[in-house]
Order: structure tokens, then sequence, then C-alpha cells
């Protein structure tokens, strides 16, 4: 495979993932938009007719639980967690990529804790066979989601964290 080959199919790679995550925003942004119509229903069924939605708002709870774990993934693939930009700004070539892989290291210790620490206790509630009040759902699923969430970005962390170290030790160490 030549050079040009390589770079066109890592372009292509790239470009189908980021329409991906796109879609799966857009997918996220109307189950937000659901979320709100629900929470609109609910309250005028309980203030104008003095009927609320039973289970909406554990499902609202639910919902929200997988939709922030579901964009924090994403934005850890983007980079485009929340932070303060001043250093990387300063930074660049291979003391960028040195700092994004310390970032990512540090990422990664701390949401595979999170991680870890989300199955032991997903485990206990799956013992105890906790169930949600009104929805009767298995307490086990939105914590689970916690987990997931979790897991998903200490898997992009490590991604990202072998990535640098590959740019590094083969000198390419121009920033992503």
């Amino acid at each position: 495979m030549t050079g040009a080959t390589a770079t066109a199919n890592r372009s292509a790679a790239k470009s189908v993932l980021a329409r991906a995550g796109t879609t799966v925003e857009w997918l996220l942004g109307l189950v937000l938009i659901g979320i709100v119509l629900l929470n609109v229903a609910n309250a005028t069924g309980r203030y104008l007719f003095s009927s609320a939605i039973n289970g909406a708002d554990e499902a609202m709870v639910f919902v929200m639980i997988f939709l922030v774990m579901a964009g924090a993934v994403l934005a850890m693939a983007r980079r485009s967690h929340i932070g303060i930009d001043l250093l990387p700004s300063w930074l660049g070539g291979r003391r960028l990529t040195l700092l994004y892989a310390l970032h990512d290291l540090v990422a990664l210790c701390a949401t595979g804790f999170a991680a870890w620490a989300s199955w032991h206790f997903v485990s206990r509630l799956s013992r105890l066979g906790t169930k949600s009040m009104m929805l009767g759902i298995p307490m086990t699923i939105p914590h689970a989601m916690l987990l997931l969430g979790f897991g998903g970005m200490a898997a992009i962390s490590l991604v990202l964290l072998v990535r640098g170290l590959w740019r590094l030790s083969t000198r390419s160490g121009d920033a992503p």
C-alpha cells in the first residue's frame, strides 16, 4: 500500500466516523426534543387536567442519563469536551501530541476507575433485583448506562492514547 493510498484510506475512515458522529448527535437531539415534549405534556396534564402521565418523570430522568453519557462519549472522541485551551493554543507539534497523550492517560485512569466502580454497583443492584417505583424498570438499566458511558470513554481514551504514543514513537508527532 502506498503512502498516498494509506492517507486516502485514513481520510475516508475519518469522514465516515465524522458523519456517524453527526448522525448520532442528531438522533440524541431528537430524543431530547421528545423529552421536552413529554415534559410539556406531563405538566399540561398535571396543572390543567389534574392528571399526570404515570412514570413520565422517571422516564425523563432515565433518558437524560442516557443522553448525557452518549454525549460525553462523543465529546471524548472529538476532543470537544469542556476545557480551557490556553496551553494547547501555545503548543504545537510533538509537545501538543505529548500533552494530548498525558490528557488521554489521565482520562483513561479516571474513566476506567469510574467504569470499574459502576460495574461493581450494577452487579450489586442486579443481585438485589431493585426496580424503579413507577415504571418497574430494573434499576440495573439506568445504572448500566453509566457503566457503558464510562466504559466507552475509557475505550476512546485508550485508542487516543495509543494513537498519540504511536505518533510520538514514529517521529511524526504532529498533533491531530
